[in-house]
């Protein structure tokens, strides 16, 4: 079977440098990231996003784009990962991430998705001329950290913040963009311990008991995937919600699922 490659790339100021970097790899399909709001350099990246996209059509290579919000803290992990997955259930099962040309926090997003989903992510090691690239000796790959996966338990404790699915493959749905996909975007927010106890135990169909939530609470709570707010009516009882590294967490435990059932 021929392999698909499909490369992440994130778009900077230089429509040249990523283009060297880009083209050192073989590649069937790019995929470039764009800010969904305005940051400084916005103007910049729009119109080398321009010239990117005319350059690799003319080339009869795919093309698609994407615009993240890189101004919510740990978002772009879980969009990341999210389109990581579309596209690899989408046919493409090389993946490479691409950050020659990214900002610094925006490059440490990407590296923490890739580490997380174990993806390949590279950096283009440039040949410079008073400051100016002019060419590439190679591209660099970067040596991601190993995280825990969640285990059976933790996933089910998070499935509760989703709306109720019938099928795994509906949360990557390649049709749907991650701030379109109603499953991601409309997460559930419980006001109390009480509260997802007993959704826990309609689930489980026996009763649990507080400790148990507690247990879950405080181990995902350690890996940033839940954040426990001060209930505004009392003060007392404390608010739940899912991260955006706890949906990044049960995105990549679900595509495990996924790869399991085939």
């Amino acid at each position: 079977m021929t392999e698909k490659y499909c490369q992440v790339i994130l778009v900077g100021h230089t429509a040249e440098k990523l283009i060297f970097s880009v083209d050192k790899e073989i590649v069937h399909k790019v995929v470039f990231i764009t800010e969904q709001q305005p940051l400084p350099g916005t103007l910049e990246a729009i119109k080398v996003l321009d010239k990117l996209n005319k350059y690799y059509r003319e080339r009869r290579v795919e093309v698609e784009n994407a615009k993240f919000d890189f101004h919510i803290q740990t978002k772009p992990i879980a969009e990341l990962i999210h389109l990581i997955y579309q596209q690899i259930l989408n046919g493409f099962d090389k993946i490479t991430v691409n950050i020659s040309g990214g900002l610094r926090y925006m490059n440490i997003w990407f590296y923490i998705a890739c580490s997380i989903t174990n993806t390949r992510i590279i950096h283009g090691d440039f040949i410079y001329e008073k400051n100016e690239e002019v060419g590439i000796h190679s591209n660099v790959e970067l040596t991601t950290l190993p995280f825990s996966s969640l285990t059976n338990k933790q996933f089910e404790f998070l499935e509760l913040f989703f709306d109720e699915y019938h099928d795994y493959t509906e949360f990557f749905n390649p049709k749907s963009i991650f701030n379109e996909n109603k499953l991601l975007a409309n997460c559930k927010k419980y006001d109390s311990l009480e509260d997802i106890k007993e959704v826990l135990e309609i689930k489980r169909k026996t009763n649990l008991s507080r400790g148990v939530i507690n247990g879950f609470i405080q181990k995902l709570e350690k890996i940033s995937a839940i954040s426990l707010y001060p209930n505004p009516e009392d003060r007392k009882e404390k608010s739940i919600e899912i991260s955006y590294l706890g949906i990044s967490y049960f995105l990549d435990k679900l595509y495990s699922k996924i790869i399991n059932q085939k």
